[in-house]
């Protein structure tokens, strides 16, 4: 390791310890420091045929772009974790939006009833919900 990477290295770690209350700081040992050093360290990537990096500021927002081509490297145990992750996700979202569906049916189709019913059109003539929402009460003292 030269001279630049160990500075670059001490940096990232004052850093991260700045983030912490100083008695916090102080209280790592030192096989935590090289610990906490070793996972802040910048991971390699993998050579790609392509990869093109850039980052542009338009409108006084910063964006960037990324193009990666080459051979997938991952395992193929990671790469059927995340096939699964991502069909999880579409089932998750199939069933969100049908649920969500089915209640937006359900109220819209209810207010059309009871717009329907206030302004005296009988959707459902001979209907037991009709005669009991809509049809006067009579009183036992009524009934023979």
């Amino acid at each position: 390791m030269n001279l630049a990477d160990h500075l670059d290295q001490n940096n990232r770690l004052d850093q991260f310890l700045h983030k912490f209350s100083p008695e916090m700081a102080a209280s790592f040992t030192e096989e935590q420091r090289q610990a906490i050093t070793t996972v802040l360290a910048p991971s390699h990537r993998p050579r790609k045929r392509l990869d093109l990096r850039k980052s542009f500021v338009l409108l006084g927002r910063k964006y960037y772009f990324v193009i990666l081509f080459g051979k997938d490297r991952r395992t193929h145990q990671r790469a059927r974790i995340i096939y699964l992750k991502h069909q999880n996700t579409g089932l998750r979202r199939f069933l969100s939006m049908g649920l969500a569906g089915g209640l937006l049916m359900i109220v819209v189709l209810s207010t059309i009833y009871l717009v329907t019913a206030g302004l005296g059109v009988n959707l459902f003539p001979h209907s037991n919900a009709d005669n009991m929402l809509f049809s006067p009460h009579k009183s036992s003292a009524e009934s023979p």
